[in-house]
């Protein structure tokens, strides 16, 4: 017998699997964490891509926003921002002429708390911070149409700045493609409804014909999704850009800093070739880890996962899912969306009215109809039945009944790490 260790929570899960089935495991490449955090920074500063060097693009009497992710995001923001004012201070722009912006979108508000530990106690104190509101139209200001139909509304404190600088993390994003660059602006300082007409993009255009295929992970090109959105940041004039990758522990493994679109674009071909497997055959199973926490906090943050490991799955594959879900489902909103029966109808809901908890529903009811996905949680029997998921009480027994299943020529994947790898099938 191979036995396999498996994160979940904060534990970890062993199956038993027998020698004579053959499996591969399929795990993110174990790369470092960047060796000098602030030397590899200032180095990036100094050395952007498709832009002057950061103090080149500033003069002492701007007025500077920097957008940074909210606390959903594992983005670094603390130790950046104090580099970044350092930069800014022997510029001679002093802190009452720069705003930090939480890009939100629609996520929720932070707490002084939680400011204070996404930024840092001594910058809460010293720099104006705009908690972004999509819903307040007096914060936002509009700034022209896009040609696909989005009126886009922009905070006026990014709007007024003379600078603007953005932070973000590149990873993959299931219809965006990848998040990061752009996604700042649209639709982390966005107004709601400029959202809302944006990530409807993933629906084709005619009604009850389902889902772009384009607007999917991993894709920018033909994207309508991604390309909305940077039509719409080029509305905001972005003077700078600071992106990561994180390796398979969350820790920096590389930056991308520069124009706001080259320096992203480099980033997410950077992270396709680091963090994404081809396959030439798809597989009939995959056991897959959503890496265990913070990854598998609830069903909404794993459905992440579910969709990479989708991927490499055939149609009608097996899929044996961990995650924790300690959190619940993550989101009331969200699970209002499953009363829908099947996908068609939730979709012509989505066509009335467009909701991003919506969207993510109909995804997983796609997946749910397209796999047998059998799911390993701590969710209540009756969640994990109303998100039309197979619920697994014994882990070990369900795997053995799933690959006893299978033919002798059957491919199966384990993915320890389905957070952070995608297997992409090439045929």
């Amino acid at each position: 017998m191979n036995s396999i260790e498996l994160p979940f929570g904060q534990e970890t899960k062993v199956i038993q699997l027998k020698a004579s089935i053959k499996t591969e495991i399929l795990a993110p490449k174990k790369i470092p964490a960047i060796a000098g955090f602030t030397r590899c920074f200032q180095e990036s500063l100094d050395q952007p891509i498709g832009s002057k060097p950061f103090d080149k693009i500033l003069k002492k009497t701007d007025r500077v926003a920097i957008l940074i992710p909210d606390k959903s995001r594992r983005s670094y923001s603390a130790p950046i921002l104090e580099i970044l004012l350092e930069r800014l201070k022997k510029v001679g722009i002093k802190n009452s002429r720069i705003t930090i912006i939480l890009a939100r979108g629609i996520h929720p508000s932070h707490t002084l708390e939680e400011r204070k530990k996404l930024i840092g106690d001594t910058i809460v104190e010293l720099i104006k911070i705009v908690d972004h509101d999509s819903r307040k139209k007096t914060d936002l200001a509009f700034l022209g149409t896009t040609k696909r139909g989005t009126r886009v509304e922009l905070n006026r404190a990014a709007v007024e700045a003379d600078k603007v600088i953005v932070l973000s993390t590149i990873q993959y994003h299931y219809f965006a493609g990848f998040s990061g660059g752009r996604k700042m602006v649209l639709p982390g300082i966005a107004g709601e409804e400029s959202i809302r007409q944006n990530h409807q993009l993933v629906l084709n255009p005619d009604p009850q014909s389902g889902k772009n295929p384009k607007a999917t992970l991993g894709k920018l090109n033909g994207n309508p999704v991604h390309e909305d959105m940077v039509e719409a940041a080029r509305f905001l004039k972005v003077d700078f850009s600071v992106n990561l990758v994180l390796n398979y522990q969350r820790k920096i493994e590389k930056f991308f800093c520069g124009d706001i679109f080259k320096a992203h674009e480099a980033g997410c071909k950077y992270f396709d070739r680091t963090y994404s497997v081809k396959l030439k055959k798809a597989a009939d199973c995959i056991i897959v880890s959503a890496g265990g926490a913070p990854t598998d906090s609830d069903f909404i943050q794993t459905h992440k996962t579910i969709e990479h490991a989708s991927k490499g799955l055939k149609k009608g594959g097996q899929m044996v899912v961990l995650a924790e879900c300690g959190d619940g489902v993550g989101s009331d909103a969200f699970l209002e969306w499953f009363r829908y029966n099947d996908p068609e109808e939730l979709e012509r809901k989505l066509r009335r009215n467009f909701v991003v908890s919506g969207h993510t529903a109909l995804c997983s009811l796609i997946k749910a109809q397209r796999f047998s996905i059998h799911f390993f949680s701590r969710l209540e029997p009756e969640l994990t039945e109303k998100i039309r998921l197979i619920r697994v009480t014994d882990l070990q027994e369900t795997v053995d009944r799933v690959l006893a299943g299978l033919s002798d020529k059957a491919r199966v994947l384990i993915l320890p790490e389905g957070f952070s790898l995608v297997p992409r099938c090439e045929g």
